[in-house]
C-alpha cells in the first residue's frame, strides 16, 4: 500500500516539475513552431489551436544512470522484499538502449510470517524438548545483476493546462542475469514495461513493471518463484 502511494505521488509530483522548466522553453513550449502556429490562428482565428514541437530529447549514443526503488509483489508469503539498485544504460537510438542492473535487497518478514514465528518461539519455549510448531523455511533475494535490452514502441506528448508539454516515452524490456539467494546464486529471467516522462532535456521519471522467475531452494525441494516487481527509477542523462 505505501509503495503503491509512493508511486501515484511522484507521478503528480513530476508533473509540476515539467511545467516549471522554463528554462528550456522549446523542451515544454506548446508554440513548437511559432510561425506555423500564427498562420493557423490567422486562418482560423475563432479556435484555440496549439502546436506541439518533435522529439527534443537526443537519445542517440548517449549513456543514461538511473537509481531505482523497488518492491517485490509474490513470491514467498512469509518474506517481503524491497531493493535499492541502480542502472546503467547505453541510449543506441530513440527506439533502442541496452543496460546493465544490480539491485541490493531488503528484507523482512510479513504478518504471516511473523506470526508463524511467534507461534514456533512459544511452542519451543513451552516444549522445548519436542517442539512441533515449525520455524517459516526462507530463501531470500540477497542482492541480484541483470543485462537488459529496453524498446521504445511509442512516444507522446500530454498537454498540461496549456501551460507545458510533458514528454513520455511508452517502453518494453526484456532481459536476464544471476540473483544471489540465502541459498546460492540462481539464473533469473525477467520482462515488463513501464513509461517514462521527461523533465528536461536529461532528467526523467520512469514507472516500471515487469515479471520475474527463479527457482529457490527449500527443504521441501526446488520451488519456481514468479514475482511482479515494481518500481520507481529518476534517470539522467550524460
Amino acid at each position: 500500500m505505501r509503495w503503491s502511494l509512493l508511486l501515484t505521488l511522484s507521478i503528480w509530483a513530476s508533473m509540476p516539475l515539467a511545467m516549471e522548466t522554463t528554462s528550456e522553453p522549446d523542451f515544454d513550449s506548446l508554440g513548437g513552431n511559432t510561425i506555423l502556429l500564427e498562420r493557423a490562428k490567422a486562418l482560423e482565428p475563432e479556435k484555440q489551436i496549439s502546436i506541439v514541437q518533435t522529439r527534443t530529447v537526443n537519445r542517440r549514443n548517449r549513456i543514461e544512470l538511473a537509481p531505482e526503488l523497488a518492491s517485490t509483489f509474490g513470491g514467498d508469503s512469509y518474506m517481503r522484499t524491497r531493493t535499492l539498485g541502480i542502472n546503467a544504460g547505453y541510449h543506441f537510438n530513440p527506439r533502442l538502449s541496452v543496460s546493465l542492473k544490480y539491485n541490493y535487497a531488503f528484507n523482512n518478514l510479513t504478518d504471516e510470517g511473523e506470526a508463524m514465528v511467534d507461534r514456533a518461539r512459544a511452542d519451543f519455549e513451552a516444549n522445548p524438548e519436542n517442539p512441533s510448531s515449525p520455524y517459516p523455511d526462507l530463501d531470500y533475494v540477497r542482492d541480484e545483476a541483470m543485462a537488459l535490452v529496453n524498446w521504445y514502441p511509442l512516444y507522446g506528448k500530454l498537454n498540461l493546462l496549456n501551460k507545458a508539454v510533458a514528454q513520455f516515452d511508452l517502453y518494453t524490456l526484456a532481459g536476464a542475469g544471476q540473483v544471489r539467494l540465502r541459498s546460492g546464486t540462481t539464473s533469473t529471467y525477467t520482462a515488463g514495461c513501464g513509461i517514462g516522462f521527461w523533465i528536461n532535456r536529461n532528467l526523467s521519471t520512469r514507472f516500471e513493471v515487469r515479471y520475474q522467475n527463479y527457482t529457490a531452494q527449500y527443504l521441501t525441494g526446488e520451488k519456481d518463484m514468479d514475482l511482479t516487481i515494481g518500481s520507481l527509477q529518476m534517470g539522467w542523462m550524460l
